[in-house]
């Protein structure tokens, strides 16, 4: 199953830390995607990002996100929001 996930800066954050994790944020996000499970990942126009998370359910993905340094340290928020397809 497909998840999208908004990554938004949590509130409150130091802008210092969030700084010097983001390379690790970046080697784990290479793990999940050589792993198949991170599918897509975009940046913004603003601090955040989005990504296509592939797991079997809500709580899997949740699993997956909980290894990122960035929210390992609370420096961001995460929103999963499961993807149906439709028929067309």
């Amino acid at each position: 199953m497909q998840f999208l996930v908004i990554c938004r800066p949590a509130d409150g954050g130091d802008p210092d830390e969030f700084n010097r994790l983001v390379p690790f944020e970046t080697e784990a996000m290479r793990e999940q995607k050589d792993r198949g499970t991170l599918t897509g990942a975009w940046s913004l126009d603003h601090p955040g990002a989005v990504l296509i998370l592939e797991a079997a359910d809500a709580a899997a993905a949740a699993g997956i996100l909980a290894g990122f340094p960035l929210v390992e340290a609370d420096l961001i928020s995460t929103e999963i929001i499961p993807l149906h397809p439709i028929d067309l």
